[in-house]
């Protein structure tokens, strides 16, 4: 235990401890088998010798498995240290693997994982002892070229509970450890993919990955705490007059799809908004998730989403939700009664038409006297639905007359709608969002979650917190140059 971190206690059981002379052969017991049912090996050699350390494990147990699918996983020393050449020999290695598998078999290489354990036929062993030519006296083969003879006291521990599932526990946490974990497959007989399988092995095991992997998770942590958003949405230049009387009908008409069709027409430029897409908040995930092994899914399926080219469109199933939403601006606008509209905005219309040169004169017309005085009382009473008005002539004489009356549509195109259309901007947002950019933040939000849980154990040491702090902005210390390459 260090810095308050438990290791994970995965089963209890009863077992038989045994000493292992290098002289003797460590898992005899396995030729008293024609098959080996359900095979689980998990062992450790060293990179460089995964040729023999495979043709070993297939020879004397892989190829007498039966039952469930074999799992196999070779702990292997030094593969961050490959250089080009090495890794070249490599790749050919598990090119001639690839070969050798069958479909079913479910091989693994692992560059961080020194556990020994071998089980079929319900029965398993742990212990110091590779499953490896090391397993076989260490004389044979004296008589031959062998350079190499492995002569190490040994312990095995058999289990005696036949409860075994703790086996596939255990492999899968080790599994788990994707960055440092790759499966051979059949596909690898490619020689290009077997390549790629090999470069990002071992680019992801050395250990400067972590300090990049820790950073990204930060960065997209970031990302999310800004709320950047990731498409802007433009609505097009209306007529006040139109946008108002098409709110006010989603909220008194029978059939308000039919005005919400309308008011889409009027305000969005296009049915596929996948034009509203941000770039600069698409480059710049995209290069913050640059640096991460494709190994992690959750990179995948981000970029995958944030590449996705396919139009976007709002569905019929948003209709409702946008009524409703529609609806309630109408109500914080007022805008459920046109009359009781137009009567509330009735200040401000006759002010913007005071303020306005280019509205029409008879409105005006007798209300600004020579000294440029407005007589509002007298717009007020022209702001009504009467079309006379009375007026006195030269010698004091008041007569009637028919007046220039404004209409409903030239009273709302004097109203300020500003805020409306913002608070509209703000509905078909949420539902335009929905169709791609909000998977994309549940995407960032889930890969930064993943990155911080497979460096649980770093972030919870607070020795390396505070490495990592320091390395992370360049600061000198005292540590390994592997650390920051």
């Amino acid at each position: 235990m260090r810095s308050g971190v438990f290791m994970d206690e995965l089963a209890s059981f009863n077992t038989t401890l045994s000493h292992r002379h290098y002289g003797e052969g460590a898992y005899a017991h396995r030729k008293q088998y024609s098959s080996l049912t359900d095979l689980r090996i998990i062992t450790y050699g060293a990179a460089t010798g995964l040729k023999s350390l495979f043709r070993y494990v297939n020879q004397e147990y892989l190829s007498r498995a039966s039952g469930s699918p074999a799992k196999i996983l070779l702990g292997l020393a030094g593969v961050a240290e490959f250089n080009d050449t090495q890794a070249d020999e490599i790749t050919k290695v598990i090119v001639a693997i690839a070969d050798q598998l069958s479909s079913a078999t479910e091989f693994y290489l692992h560059a961080a994982c020194h556990i020994k354990l071998l089980s079929h036929d319900s029965v398993a062993y742990l212990g110091s002892q590779n499953v490896s030519n090391g397993a076989e006296p260490y004389f044979e083969g004296a008589n031959s070229s062998k350079k190499y003879f492995n002569r190490f006291h040994e312990v095995i521990l058999k289990v005696e509970d036949t409860d075994l599932a703790w086996i596939d526990t255990l492999l899968e946490k080790v599994i788990s450890d994707h960055q440092l974990c790759i499966r051979i497959t059949r596909e690898h007989r490619n020689l290009r993919l077997a390549q790629k399988l090999v470069r990002d092995f071992v680019h992801n095991s050395k250990l400067e990955r972590i300090i990049e992997n820790i950073t990204t998770g930060n960065l997209l942590e970031e990302f999310l705490t800004k709320k950047k958003a990731l498409m802007e949405i433009e609505l097009n230049d209306t007529s006040s007059a139109e946008l108002c009387k098409l709110v006010n009908a989603i909220t008194q008409e029978q059939q308000p799809e039919v005005y919400l069709i309308q008011l889409k027409e009027l305000l969005l430029p296009d049915t596929d908004f996948s034009w509203f897409k941000l770039e600069s908040a698409l480059s710049e995930l995209k290069n913050i998730i640059s640096k991460l092994g494709d190994n992690f899914p959750g990179k995948i399926e981000l970029q995958c989403k944030l590449d996705d080219e396919q139009p976007l469109i709002l569905a019929d199933e948003s209709d409702d939700r946008l009524i409703y939403s529609i609806q309630k601006v109408a109500h914080a606008h007022d805008l459920e009664s046109l009359d009781e509209y137009i009567g509330n905005q009735k200040n401000n219309i006759i002010h913007s038409i005071i303020q306005s040169p280019d509205y029409s004169q008879d409105y005006m017309y007798g209300a600004i006297d020579n000294d440029g005085n407005v007589n509002e009382e007298l717009l007020n009473n022209r702001f009504s639905a009467k079309d006379t008005e009375r007026d006195e002539d030269e010698n004091g004489n008041f007569y009637s007359y028919k007046r220039y009356a404004m209409s409903l549509d030239e009273k709302l195109d004097q109203v300020d709608v500003t805020a409306l259309r913002l608070d509209l901007k703000a509905v078909f947002s949420k539902e335009i969002n929905k169709l791609w950019a909000d998977d994309v933040l549940k995407l960032v939000g889930a890969l930064s979650k993943q990155i911080m849980q497979l460096y649980k154990r770093e972030l919870d040491s607070k020795d390396f917190s505070k490495f990592f702090s320091l390395a992370g902005t360049g600061q000198p210390g005292k540590w390994s140059p592997k650390w920051t390459g």
